[in-house]
């Protein structure tokens, strides 16, 4: 297996390796978001702007802060700074960088989980240096060397040894143009296909909503259905709250996630479940039997998300898991008579569903959708046969949805890897630029 230090045998020979305190100035910034009426009011460049944008400028609109005298001597960010995320979930989401661009009227400093880095200019290009960090290949030494474990971070001593190819500041410089037109062609392709993503999710969800709040008769007769946001329906069909199509809702188990025994039942939670409603398998997590037993799924519960940025995201249980537990932040729903599960599940990924859960949060000071909410959530439902027929047709027409979607993503990682593979080879050395 090749090392992820085996960059350092092809550089070229015009180029030394050198630790990050040779070339810079780092510090791990303490400023978190909490407001204290002693200190001076700053804006707070915080972890998401940085993971979000190549660029760190006047422009973003930063969160309003506190910060001492002292940290704002040590943490205001400059044109040239170049920030990394130190702290996070998983590895792969460590050592992102953004530059700093421009000047600020405000006062703005870099935030808590984050490394503010000052090069040397005497020594090192600012971009050059930002585009080590941009190389996935030179960043495996902050992910291989990362600690901890259900959150991980950069030790200090690892940001300070993280390894430079130092060249000439005249070569760095030619680097840097080289990679700033190549990166930005790349860039633009990615962007116009995350956006073709982003139309085809659209769809999808225009198709959803049409099918479970039209049905998919064209020429059907319309209702009234007396509710504002969801506008007129079939003359046949019924709006009814979650409650009557239930038997209950039920809040799931309050257990850590420490288990990995396979004869054990899994444990569902909810970063378990993709963006395609599946779960994933690299995330198994499984509790004891004894503890399990009172949240056992069974085929066709639908899992709700009650707290925090995924309020609202949905699963659909099927036997083809596995015996399986839910965690306490999920709510089960199991289907009644009354209501077909997949129809169900659909009617989840639809603008009726969504626009409700929207008009709670806006109302809400937390973020938090309850059991009770859930039960008196409006459903439009026809008759279990329309709904099955619904539910047939959105299976067989999402496939291309689905196709489609894949293929472009797909062409999208290969340009990322393309686009790192690119900064790589330049700031080794390995692309003639003279």
């Amino acid at each position: 297996m090749e090392s992820y230090l085996d960059w350092i045998n092809r550089v070229s020979s015009d180029t030394e390796i050198v630790p990050l305190y040779f070339v810079a100035d780092f510090r791990i910034s303490p400023i978190d978001k909490i407001k204290y009426e002693h200190e001076t009011p700053v804006k707070l460049c915080n972890y998401v702007d940085v993971y979000k944008n190549t660029y760190i400028s006047s422009d973003i609109d930063f969160m309003e802060g506190t910060a001492s005298e002292n940290e704002i001597e040590r943490f205001t960010i400059k044109d040239g700074d170049i920030m990394i995320t130190k702290d996070s979930e998983s590895s792969d989401d460590i050592g992102i960088p953004a530059i700093v661009k421009g000047d600020f009227e405000e006062l703005t400093v870099c935030g808590y989980h984050l490394a503010l880095i000052t090069p040397a200019r005497e020594k090192v290009v600012p971009k050059f240096l930002f585009y080590c960090f941009e190389s996935k290949q030179h960043r495996l030494q902050i992910e291989i060397e990362s600690t901890g474990v259900t959150r991980v971070g950069i030790p200090k001593d690892v940001i300070s040894h993280y390894k430079i190819p130092l060249k000439s500041l005249t070569q760095q410089n030619k680097i840097v143009a080289y990679l700033d037109q190549e990166v930005a062609k790349i860039d633009a392709l990615i962007e116009k296909k995350t956006r073709l993503v982003k139309l085809l999710e659209e769809k999808k969800k225009a198709t959803i909503s049409q099918a479970v709040t039209k049905g998919l008769n064209p020429k059907v007769k319309l209702k009234p259905s007396g509710i504002d946001w969801l506008g007129d329906i079939p003359e046949h069909w019924e709006v009814v709250k979650l409650k009557y199509l239930t038997d209950g809702l039920k809040y799931g188990a309050n257990e850590a996630a420490e288990e990995d025994n396979p004869d054990f039942p899994r444990y569902i939670r909810i970063t378990d479940i993709d963006e395609n409603g599946n779960l994933k398998p690299e995330t198994f997590k499984s509790i004891p039997l004894e503890i399990a037993n009172d949240y056992i799924l069974e085929d066709g519960d639908i899992l709700f998300a009650r707290s925090g940025a995924t309020v609202g995201k949905t699963f659909r249980y099927t036997s083809n898991y596995g015996k399986s537990a839910y965690a306490g932040y999920l709510i089960r729903m199991r289907p009644n008579l009354k209501i077909d599960s997949k129809y169900m599940y659909y009617f989840t990924l639809s603008n009726s569903y969504w626009s409700q859960i929207y008009i709670d949060s806006i109302q809400a000071t937390i973020q938090n959708f309850s059991g009770d909410k859930y039960a008196n959530m409006l459903v439009t439902i026809p008759s279990i046969d329309e709904q099955l027929k619904i539910a047939e047709f959105l299976d067989n027409h999402l496939i291309q949805f689905t196709f489609l979607r894949d293929k472009i993503n797909n062409s999208i990682d290969l340009l990322k890897e393309k686009r790192t593979a690119i900064i790589s080879a330049a700031i080794n050395g390995e692309i003639n630029l003279d």
